[in-house]
């Protein structure tokens, strides 16, 4: 005599919602460095600072000078001075003014970096119901 197998059909239906609420903020973060220039850094329409020349806020002297992300953007000032930015080049190593800025002027890099934070929150109503049928 064969076995006999029972055989069930199962049919689920989901029904409800995701939904998502996403709160994002940026937040900027400042740094300021700080020159003061000398006669060794003007040569003749020119004024190079060199990174070791920068103290930052706390008054520690730096190697480098920050490296600009796409977050980041640099404001130069010259005596208080804004600059524009076709008026100098940042690099690594130093900060080139294109002009010869009075010895014993400060001169102040400031880079700000913003940084973006986000944060979702799911919300689900979803329900399943299933139903079995022989």
């Amino acid at each position: 005599m064969p076995i006999i197998k029972p055989v069930f059909t199962a049919t689920s239906t989901i029904t409800g919602d995701v939904t998502v609420a996403t709160a994002t903020s940026v937040a900027p973060t400042p740094a300021r460095f700080t020159a003061i220039v000398t006669a060794p850094m003007v040569v003749g329409l020119t004024t190079t600072v060199p990174a070791g020349s920068f103290i930052d806020e706390n008054g520690t002297a730096l190697t480098v000078l920050p490296t600009l992300t796409s977050n980041s953007y640099a404001t130069v000032y010259v005596n208080g001075v804004v600059q524009p930015t076709s008026a100098y080049i940042l690099s690594p190593t130093d900060l080139a003014l294109d002009d010869d800025v009075t010895v014993g002027a400060p001169v102040t890099l400031e880079i700000v970096t913003h940084t973006a934070t986000s944060t979702s929150t799911p919300t689900s109503t979803l329900a399943v119901t299933t139903v079995i049928s022989t």
